[in-house]
This record gives C-alpha cells, sequence and structure tokens, in this order.
C-alpha cells in the first residue's frame, strides 16, 4: 500500500476530509441527543449499560444501515 501525501493548509496542519468532518458531526449529534433525552430521563443519561448500547446503535448500526440503503 502507498501513502498519499496529506494536504496541507499554509500553516502545516492537515486538513481534514469531508468524510472524517461528516464522521465528526455524527458522533456530535449523537452526543447532543443524548444529552437531549438525558435531561428529559435522567435514568437514562445515568445508566452506563444504556449508553453503551445507545453508542453501538446510534454510531455504528445506524450508519452501516443507511451505507446499505445507499
Amino acid at each position: 500500500m502507498r501513502l498519499r501525501p496529506v494536504a496541507r493548509d499554509g500553516h502545516g496542519f492537515a486538513l481534514p476530509t469531508r468524510r472524517q468532518l461528516a464522521v465528526v458531526g455524527g458522533y456530535a449529534a449523537a452526543a447532543a441527543l443524548y444529552i437531549v433525552i438525558g435531561v428529559l430521563v435522567t435514568d437514562f443519561l445515568l445508566s452506563v449499560f444504556v449508553a453503551i448500547v445507545y453508542l453501538l446503535v446510534v454510531a455504528w448500526l445506524v450508519p452501516a444501515a443507511v451505507r446499505r440503503v445507499r
């Protein structure tokens, strides 16, 4: 496998790709939704097991289903 050169801005920082920005945006949206649900239903926010399942569903299964549909 060959490595591609990283696009850099004028200051030497690598610029994120659209895909990377979409991934970060997805995690930010999932976190915001989790906080809103946690404010409305406190027990949901305080359960570690619910948080793990939520992250599994929102960050892995939903994007996999969307990719499959496209």
